[in-house]
């Protein structure tokens, strides 16, 4: 049964598979980039965004045009790892690097992977596209949770960038609270081991200065 359709110009595409939900782990993988290396999702550290385009060949529908405005908007993000999934072979992402630049980007094809189309709910299985990745976009952590996950249902719309941007920013402010409470909390451990040092070398001081006792005879 089909829950999620896509709209390609006048046709609605069924698109099947598990996506990943807010909160889930990636499905791990096994594709091949653009200079027909393997390429495992466990190979990426750090968090990430995974990017499922129609084709690096298509320009408005779910290509090269959504890639451009991904690319823009993680400019300011530079710290996450985009990784653009497609069905195109290793020398058509070649190719494209090569007309397009596309620097930091990591560009795979699931010529050897084709379970990641239905692992990731991302298969169109209609004519005029059926085995085509439907355009989708994850927002991950470096453990490979999913934090943010959106499918799109018209190949000519772009990502819902502003709740994008929202969650990250909300990461970072969590980021800064939970480093500041750190600092605080090494702050105190410092302060209490000082005053710990010094409450011993008070005690010191009073040992010295007490008079020693007499055991009551003089030795004359």
């Amino acid at each position: 049964m089909t829950d999620f359709w896509l709209q390609y110009g006048d046709e609605m595409l069924p698109v099947i598979g598990d996506f990943p939900k807010v909160g889930d782990y990636l499905p791990s993988f096994m594709l091949v980039d653009d200079q027909k290396r393997d390429a495992a999702l466990e190979s990426f550290m750090g968090p990430k965004v995974i990017l499922t385009l129609l084709s690096v060949d298509e320009e408005e529908h779910g290509g090269i045009l959504l890639l451009r405005e991904v690319r823009r908007f993680l400019d300011r993000w530079p710290h996450l790892k985009l990784i653009v999934i497609t069905v195109d072979s290793p020398s058509s992402l070649a190719r494209a690097r090569h007309e397009h630049g596309l620097p930091h980007t990591t560009l795979l094809s699931t010529l050897r992977g084709r379970d990641f189309h239905k692992r990731y709910g991302v298969l169109i299985t209609e004519f005029p596209l059926s085995g085509y990745t439907a355009p989708a976009l994850m927002l991950a952590d470096a453990n490979n949770v999913a934090h943010y996950a959106e499918r799109l249902s018209d190949t000519r719309a772009l990502f819902d960038f502003e709740a994008i941007e929202a969650l990250l920013l909300q990461g970072e402010q969590q980021a800064l609270e939970a480093e500041r409470a750190a600092e605080e909390n090494r702050r105190l451990q410092l302060a209490e081991r000082e005053l710990g040092t010094e409450r011993l070398v008070e005690k010191a001081r009073q040992i010295e200065q007490t008079p020693p006792r007499s055991d009551g005879f003089d030795n004359r």
